[in-house]
């Protein structure tokens, strides 16, 4: 399903590189390494494509900007291990999902974090409606 989307909606970008599909280990890795379990819906999406190589990040990308936030962003931003960020706008800022103050991935949305801010908002009910959004340059 986020394949077929993926490839529909990226035809005219020519950056666009569907990955192979990440392994249940692999997930499980990134997961580990960002301290939270994934919700079912970037798990699936990881199950169908490892990131488009420009916009969707692949589980080693996940777990890398996780760590590299942490390190270098944790004394500026001091809520930015708050997020599993899984898509990149190419600006700096990234999409993700939130955690809640009692720990729990917030799944009613998808959001932007904004890095000059360290402010979300939401932009997408769900994953569909993001990759949606994002190739038609809606967000």
């Amino acid at each position: 399903m986020y394949k077929e989307l993926v490839i529909e909606y990226s035809k005219n970008n020519q950056w666009t590189k569907i990955q192979k599909p990440a392994t249940t280990a692999e997930i499980k890795e990134a997961e580990n390494t960002v301290g939270y379990p994934f919700p079912d819906e970037l798990k699936q999406l990881l199950l169908e494509l490892n990131g488009d190589s420009y916009f969707l990040l692949s589980t080693d990308r996940i777990k890398e900007n996780c760590l590299l936030n942490r390190k270098y962003l944790k004394e500026v931003y001091e809520d930015i291990d708050l997020h599993i960020f899984f898509a990149e706008n190419g600006c700096g800022d990234y999409y993700c999902y939130n955690i809640s103050e009692n720990g729990k991935v917030n799944t009613s949305a998808i959001y932007i974090w904004e890095h000059e801010t360290n402010e979300t908002h939401a932009v997408a009910k769900d994953i569909r409606e993001l990759i949606y959004k994002y190739y038609n340059s809606e967000i």
